[in-house]
């Protein structure tokens, strides 16, 4: 086995923690240190405890063997590491909820929270400084040591990596684009198992026909899941939570003309499934993945991320209310967060007691295999976050874009991926550019420039610059505690 070392930047994360650990246990191809790092040191110690427990009490799943300790500075986490993977919570929920909530005063609904909108560039606020100081320790320890990025807003934290560290080899991770390729792949299966008339009336949108050769199985494209979305080839274009698939296949298969063919059919059944009467929850359930279809329909390419995330670049569509649940998705508010995180809290904990064994279980993430085509065990290719250097045609240079890229020995590169559509890189191009432009007024300290950008992303411009302005400003004095003078003195002038 490689013999690798992995220092965790958010060692004491209770999610993505630990979905790498049960990763990185079950496989059999990299063994060695993993370093736990975090500002919170109770928490990585109660991980180092749920890691512990993890080996003892699954025998049978563990295939490889760690060293996993807690190490009480950064420098001592990243000396010589190969690999460092960050994922953090920007301060707490408590800022989130500021961020979240605040701007419904100004009837701005946000429906997560983390990428764009006001919530985004104000999380952003806290963000970009933290990274700037990681970028600064990785390039001090370990300047040839491979970063995956997993925390949000994801495009700026890859912006601000590659600005304070230009040769950093760092990469950002997301699972949105996962689950539209499974929901392809459902898709597909649903056609397939079509006899040749049924086929021919999918294609052409006929609802009655091809309900009557599968009978209620239309409600329920889970079933027809045959193969999973590493069999499909696909081009994904785009930057983090507004990503594209403009082109899917299956052993030759055009999935994109079936994909729109359901649409259709999908809109049909709706309207006598949605009635009136019918409760918000279960509209809220019927109409699932409405914003993406909607977004295929208008932009001629797949949108690939949950509706949520996708709904907060598009928010003259979908967020000029509060009730969104005939949208297909819900408005999230922190308060379920906190209760999340409040469970898995206790779960945690409870991993230092007698009472509970974690068991080992495998995630649909990637970061333990792109590693193991990094030290050259294996080849792969999966969409990642990495700077604009031309592999998407007609985005602007320079910002982080999600696209594919192949992973092998000591190399990430992106692939090609060509031009998107006008309609979505009209959309994508604005989001991009705003992404930059907060990262570099940060570097200057220009906090009027800051305030340009937080203006003029779509959800804040329909309040107008006015109250744009004020918005930004009272969101600064609400996080001031976590924030850095230059912002405070400008607001205080």
């Amino acid at each position: 086995m490689k013999k690798i070392t992995i220092a965790y930047i958010g060692g004491g994360s209770k999610g993505w923690a630990h979905g790498l650990f049960s990763d990185l246990l079950s496989q059999d191809r990299l063994e060695g240190d993993l370093r736990l790092y975090d500002t919170d040191v109770p928490a990585a110690q109660r991980n180092l405890t749920y890691f512990q427990k993890l080996v003892s009490h699954n025998p049978k799943k563990i295939k490889s063997k760690w060293n996993c300790a807690v190490v009480n500075g950064i420098d001592d986490a990243l000396k010589g590491a190969d690999f460092v993977v960050i994922s953090i919570l920007p301060y707490t929920l408590d800022n989130m909820a500021n961020d979240v909530h605040y701007p419904e005063k100004y009837g701005i609904w946000q429906s997560v929270g983390d990428t764009v909108g006001a919530a985004g560039y104000s999380r952003a606020l806290r963000t970009i400084p933290a990274y700037i100081f990681f970028a600064q320790k990785i390039r001090e320890n370990c300047p040839d040591a491979w970063v995956i990025n997993y925390t949000n807003p994801m495009s700026m934290c890859m912006n601000v990596l590659y600005r304070e560290f230009p040769e950093i080899k760092a990469f950002g991770c997301c699972h949105e684009v996962f689950g539209t390729k499974s929901l392809l792949c459902r898709i597909a299966g649903m056609y397939l198992a079509l006899s040749e008339a049924g086929k021919k009336a999918f294609m052409e949108s006929n609802l009655k026909a091809v309900k009557a050769e599968l009978h209620n199985g239309f409600n329920h494209p889970k079933r027809y899941q045959t193969f999973g979305r590493e069999d499909i080839d696909c081009n994904v274009q785009g930057i983090n939570h507004f990503t594209w698939i403009n082109k899917a296949f299956y052993k030759g298969l055009d999935l994109l003309p079936i994909y729109a063919a359901y649409i259709k059919m999908f809109d049909e059944n709706n309207v006598k499934r949605c009635g009136k009467l019918t409760p918000y929850p279960l509209k809220r359930i019927l109409n699932e993945h409405h914003v993406k279809f909607s977004l295929f329909e208008q932009n001629g390419a797949a949108a690939a991320a949950g509706d949520r995330h996708l709904a907060e670049f598009t928010p003259d569509q979908w967020l000029t209310r509060r009730r969104t649940l005939t949208d297909g998705f819900w408005l999230t508010p922190v308060s379920v967060r906190r209760k999340f995180d409040a469970y898995r809290t206790i779960m945690t904990k409870l991993a230092g007691t007698p009472f509970y064994s974690p068991r080992v279980k495998g995630t649909d993430e990637e970061g333990v295999m792109q590693m193991t085509a990094i030290c050259g065990l294996d080849d792969m290719t999966t969409n990642v976050n990495l700077p604009n250097r031309g592999q998407l045609k007609n985005i602007v240079l320079g910002p982080a874009v999600e696209t594919d890229a192949l992973f092998s020995l000591d190399s990430v590169v992106p692939l090609d991926a060509g031009e998107m559509t006008p309609e979505s890189a009209a959309m994508v191009n604005a989001h991009a550019k705003n992404q930059m432009d907060f990262v570099e007024a940060y570097f200057r300290k220009d906090y009027s420039a800051l305030e340009d950008v937080f203006c003029r992303d779509p959800m804040v411009a329909r309040i107008g610059r006015e109250d744009g302005e004020k918005l930004f400003a009272e969101l600064i004095v609400l996080n001031a505690e976590c924030l850095e003078d230059f912002l405070l003195k400008k607001n205080n002038a």
